[in-house]
């Protein structure tokens, strides 16, 4: 397929950026800090977030002459992928596809100075494209626009319970496409539950007669929906990656220093099966993301196909590795003490948040332009 750029692999820049991350994030984040979160609904980190915009973490994807760090995505999914191996939550992805969305609008800013607010990581942005019911994106979507007012509701999103403006798709007289809402109006209402992980900041959102600005002529129309919520999950799945990394490593850890009948348990096969488990379904899935990244960077025309083999081979190593983390460890790994259980949340969380994997076979399916015989005459 594409090789990945060397650029994108050997960067010493982006090898820099991951190794700060990692150790700022070792430092930092405890496990009594993430459980603190977990018992919250709507819980964020602000504190940590604080000190996301003091590194400039929030400019990372954005080129040096508008004020970024300019490493590009790459950037952003290095930076994703060690967030998802510690298991903390930032608006990184929606400030990123934010910013993307804004540049090729023409003219003037849709929100004015809201590019500079995201870059400097006074604002953030939430991604709300999911609503009850729907697997994915709803086409059309129920929410939808009509005289410069915002009409309907949107599924639980991350961060919408914390973010300034949410990003959505939403129907209106010519065709549908991408909004800007912000979120700090009479027209808007956050809708906080509990959640399996409420580390997230989640929230549904109610719209009623909320004003909102469309991103370029008619929203930019369902394509660039398409295109906005690909990007996302390739972001995403960086960020799943990260966590099923650490759940294999939590899982290695432990066997290897948990005696039974005499001997670690990582000597018995039924353990090192697991673990091998673990390694091929997290190396499968790095080889989609890294090759769609590539594709992305070089401007291929079938990048959201890519994107979307790694959005599910992603989702697909973060699930098996967190529930194995958690058979590896035993009864403990589902205690409030131990961390095994943390992960499992989290990859759940992420699994549906950006659409479930039936959506994505889909939009594989679609995008690649597979056929897909609707009579097979009997054959199986």
């Amino acid at each position: 397929m594409y090789g990945f750029s060397e650029e994108v692999a050997l960067s010493n820049d982006l090898e820099v950026i991951r190794d700060q991350v990692r150790r700022y994030l070792d430092d930092t984040v405890k496990p009594e800090r993430l459980k603190d979160l977990l018992d919250q609904p709507g819980a964020f980190d602000g504190e940590l977030w604080a000190a996301a915009v003091g590194q400039g973490w929030p400019a990372v994807s954005v080129p040096e002459e508008l004020g970024g760090l300019g490493l590009g995505w790459p950037g952003v999914c290095v930076l994703m992928e060690e967030l998802g191996r510690a298991s903390v939550s930032l608006p990184l992805t929606g400030t990123a596809v934010t910013l993307h969305a804004l540049r090729p609008t023409g003219g003037p800013e849709v929100v004015e100075g809201l590019s500079a607010a995201l870059i400097a990581g006074e604002r953030s942005v939430c991604i709300a494209f999911g609503e009850g019911g729907d697997a994915g994106i709803a086409a059309p979507p129920a929410v939808h626009y009509a005289d410069g007012r915002l009409h309907g509701r949107k599924a639980m999103a991350a961060f919408a319970a914390v973010a300034d403006y949410a990003l959505v798709n939403a129907r209106w007289a010519a065709g549908f496409g991408l909004f800007l809402v912000p979120l700090d109006q009479n027209g808007v209402h956050r809708r906080i539950m509990p959640a399996l992980d409420n580390g997230r900041a989640a929230a549904a959102l109610e719209f009623a007669d909320a004003g909102a600005c469309p991103l370029g002529d008619s929203g930019m129309g369902e394509e660039a929906v398409r295109k906005i919520h690909a990007l996302a999950a390739l972001i995403t799945s960086f960020e799943q990656i990260g966590g099923a990394q650490r759940s294999m490593e939590m899982a290695r850890d432990y066997a290897l220093e948990r005696v039974a009948f005499g001997q670690p348990i990582g000597r018995f096969q039924a353990i090192k099966h697991k673990l091998a488990d673990m390694y091929w379904r997290i190396e499968v899935a790095r080889g989609c993301a890294l090759d769609a990244l590539a594709a992305v960077e070089c401007g291929a025309a079938d990048w959201m196909a890519l994107a979307a083999a790694a959005r599910l081979g992603a989702t697909e190593a973060y699930e098996f590795a967190a529930r194995e983390n958690i058979q590896t460890h035993g009864g403990i790994g589902m205690t409030w003490e131990a961390m095994p259980q943390h992960y499992y949340r989290r990859s759940r969380a992420l699994a549906l948040e950006m659409g479930s994997p039936v959506h994505w076979r889909d939009r594989l399916i679609e995008d690649a332009g597979f056929c897909v015989p609707t009579n097979t005459g009997g054959m199986a």
